[in-house]
């Protein structure tokens, strides 16, 4: 571990916070999260419309419930104020293919607003892009973007890029051992993240014993779905892996787990955030599967005030801890308020846009990060461990990765 401070001291640094909440701490918490604790005097007595795009339905259903979670407690944080102004806010469901999210952004930008938060499908956002270059209007999304969109100058991440979880973790992986074997599901995301791994796992000297060109391969796991899992984990013992990487989101991430749990491998399993975070953990029973690692920019329990004020007040509000999609949301409120506190007068998409890029250093319960040329996070990694944080299944720190952007 990579801090001066155990794993039992940060526990108790939550729960010491956690009794604060009685006297109240949502006033304070958008200011220690970087953004502006606009008061009375400060309020410019205009309502701006803001829109938020999310999906009730389909593989990134569980993400968008977090993005939604995390904006609201933004804006309930910061007494319903983005900037100086008041905020009616507008949402759409972005449905569960690109051109269902699509429309949902048209019919907002169709209303109004002058910026838009959201969007949890990667592959809706070269479409969406588009869109927002010509309406004028910023776009601040919490999930992942593919990292083709480096000239989408109305798109701004402030999740990651595709593929930087599976680069953080390679750098983790070949201290482990330098044969890897991957697995990775029927999205665009997960063979983004998987390709990322293979690039950066064998330059750094790894070996992928699954890779197509690997002499040692049986071609019918070359493939990305679960067919076979079993199987696939009981070739990964037997071709000597020192680690196993897995791409998986909601319920077949659920089935990744329970059938490593099932294999009783000692192999570590890394993985993707949406590996555990788009999982109901309580749903694994009282037994988590053990050496279960996955890489990601934010942990519920990282040692910074921001990040207690933060986690405090979302487990007031929902019972549960935080995901990083959900802190991600949360900084799209943050970034947006402070680049319409910016903006003099009554703001326009484009001004907000212009703003945004003259944000500089941005303080957050994920650590300091700034928006890099392409309007992506220059951020810090981390390796968190699966576990229970007393009787509650979490995703806990274990040590830092590197700094991607």
């Amino acid at each position: 571990m990579s801090r001066g401070y155990s794993t039992l001291d940060r526990r108790q640094l939550l729960r010491m916070f956690g009794a604060l909440t009685a006297a109240g701490v949502t006033g304070s918490l958008a200011a220690a999260c970087g953004a502006d604790s606009d008061d009375g005097l400060r309020r410019s007595g205009l309502t701006i419309r803001v829109g938020l795009v999310i999906p009730s339905s389909g593989p990134y259903a569980r993400i968008g419930a977090d993005i939604e979670r995390g904006f609201r407690l933004y804006l309930a944080s910061n007494d319903n104020l983005l900037g100086p102004h008041n905020v009616d806010l507008r949402t759409a469901d972005e449905g569960d293919n690109p051109e269902s999210a699509l429309a949902a952004v048209t019919s907002l930008a169709n209303q109004g607003v002058v910026a838009i938060a959201g969007v949890a499908n990667p592959d809706a956002l070269p479409m969406i892009a588009l869109e927002m270059q010509n309406r004028q209007l910023p776009l601040v999304n919490p999930h992942a973007a593919p990292g083709t969109l480096t000239n989408a100058l109305f798109v701004w991440r402030v999740g990651a890029v595709l593929g930087d979880a599976g680069r953080a973790i390679a750098d983790h992986a070949i201290k482990l051992g330098s044969r890897a074997y991957i697995l990775w599901d029927t999205t665009s995301s997960g063979a983004a993240e998987a390709e990322r791994f293979r690039i950066s796992f064998t330059d750094l000297g790894g070996t992928i014993i699954n890779d197509p060109n690997a002499l040692s391969s049986s071609a019918e796991y070359r493939t990305p779905g679960l067919d076979d899992l079993s199987a696939r984990l009981g070739e990964a013992d037997d071709l000597n892996a020192d680690v196993i990487f897995a791409a998986f989101s909601g319920d077949e991430a659920r089935q990744v787990l329970e059938a490593y749990r099932a294999s009783r491998l000692t192999i570590p399993l890394l993985g993707t955030p949406s590996l555990t975070e788009t999982v109901d953990l309580a749903t694994l029973g009282t037994e988590l599967p053990e050496r279960v690692y996955t890489s990601m920019y934010y942990a519920p329990d990282l040692n910074n005030d921001a990040n207690r004020r933060f986690v405090t007040e979302y487990h007031r509000e929902h019972g549960t801890q935080p995901s990083g999609y959900a802190m991600a949301a949360y900084d799209a409120g943050a970034v947006l308020s402070r680049a319409l506190s910016a903006v003099a007068g009554e703001p326009t998409g484009a001004q907000v846009n212009r703003a945004l890029s003259q944000l500089g250093q941005i303080d957050s319960p994920r650590g300091t990060w700034t928006f890099n040329i392409n309007r992506s996070p220059q951020q810090k990694w981390y390796l968190r461990r699966l576990g229970y944080d007393g009787m509650v299944p979490a995703n806990l720190l274990d040590t830092d990765l590197l700094v991607v952007g």
